[in-house]
């Protein structure tokens, strides 16, 4: 395993390293139909992708091969793909291209660049000139330039590591789910608006404030609406403390539901949802939580989802011939999908 302290590293001026640093051309998401070019914009994560758009007739894409910059929160990204970046504005993305950029040492830089940038926030946000008079570290070669390769073969050495784990866990998966079973399409099924207070108890949150927060490994879940609404690993203990329950945003991105079938904490901007279920549904709970999810439109910051909300709030759910909530379709139809998504991503890692 290659190591970063084998080696002398040194610092540079942002704009030592990279020979263009820009901005897109203003466009917004919303001028957009759905498609399946990625339209880069100040998120956090996925790439900084918000979207996925059509371009508008010979519209020139922003071209691949380069690292960029949220000015809002400073998140670095290498972009392997042409994609249409978000411009117009202070809050428009920074483009940094360079000619010794490439694929494999392009996810190396955007680290590096990102331990400079994660300083800036919606109330001192980058800006291009800015931007340029950053410093960054970079492990460098024998004449005392960045050490380009160095980067490249370590990206590389990482990658391959992380693609066998995950080779390995997916095929430990698979086993687990055992095979497919054909399914009638939804559109076949009986559907029925149930409320949530007939399916499962709704219980509160306790918050851990920033001043009272341990580092640890233990999820703490807020009200986000990625990484399952995990906002911290802390080492705090409480009673909020559960293991496979559903959290439903109230606060935040107010509606937003994930499973957790994993111990974690769960804040007060978070209601838990425990489905009155036997041990035999490990998967269905996913399916109840994606249905709760689709009413999230019925809220906002200003109308939230507290615990009464919650608890009247009706789903729609495929159900048996007793009119009851068909578990065992939510369960296998989950299963399905799992499968096919983890043998598509072993057929991706076979094409890398």
């Amino acid at each position: 395993m290659m190591k970063l302290t084998d080696r002398d590293w040194k610092v540079f001026r942002i704009d030592e390293i990279f020979d263009d640093i820009s901005r897109p051309i203003s466009r917004s998401k919303n001028q957009y139909t759905s498609g399946d070019v990625p339209f880069i914009a100040s998120g956090s994560s996925l790439n900084g992708a918000v979207a996925f758009c059509t371009p508008k007739g010979d519209e020139r894409l922003d071209d691949a091969n380069c690292i960029t910059v949220s000015p809002v929160d400073g998140s670095c990204f290498y972009q392997p793909t042409a994609f249409l970046g978000r411009g117009g504005g202070g809050s428009s993305i920074i483009i940094l291209r360079s000619l010794k950029l490439n694929r494999n040492n392009g996810v190396f830089l955007a680290m590096a660049v990102n331990h400079t940038t994660s300083k800036y926030q919606y109330g001192h946000m980058a800006t291009s000139d800015g931007i340029k008079r950053e410093k960054i570290l970079l492990p460098v070669n024998e004449n005392d330039q960045p050490d380009y390769q160095f980067m490249a073969d370590y990206e590389c050495e990482l990658t391959q590591q992380k693609s066998k784990k995950y080779l390995n866990y997916a095929k430990n998966q698979l086993t687990k789910l055992g095979s497919a079973k054909p399914l009638k399409p939804f559109d076949e099924l009986k559907w029925k608006p149930v409320c949530v207070n007939d399916i499962g108890d709704v219980l509160s949150g306790r918050d851990i404030y920033a001043r009272e927060r341990i580092d640890g490994q233990l999820p703490y879940v807020t009200s986000g609406s990625t990484n399952n609404g995990i906002g911290y690993f802390v080492g705090n203990d409480n009673k909020s403390k559960d293991c496979g329950v559903i959290s439903v945003n109230r606060n935040g991105a107010v509606g937003e539901a994930f499973y957790h079938p994993y111990t974690a904490l769960f804040g007060n901007d978070c209601r838990k949802l425990r489905l009155g279920l036997n041990d035999k549904y490990k998967y269905a709970p996913f399916f109840v939580a994606a249905m709760v999810s689709k009413q999230k439109t019925a809220f906002s910051y200003s109308r939230k989802l507290g615990t009464n909300r919650l608890k009247q709030l009706k789903v729609m759910l495929p159900v048996d011939d007793q009119s009851q909530p068909d578990y065992d379709y939510m369960e296998q139809y989950v299963k399905n999908k799992m499968i096919q998504k983890y043998n598509n991503y072993l057929r991706y890692l076979n094409t890398i």
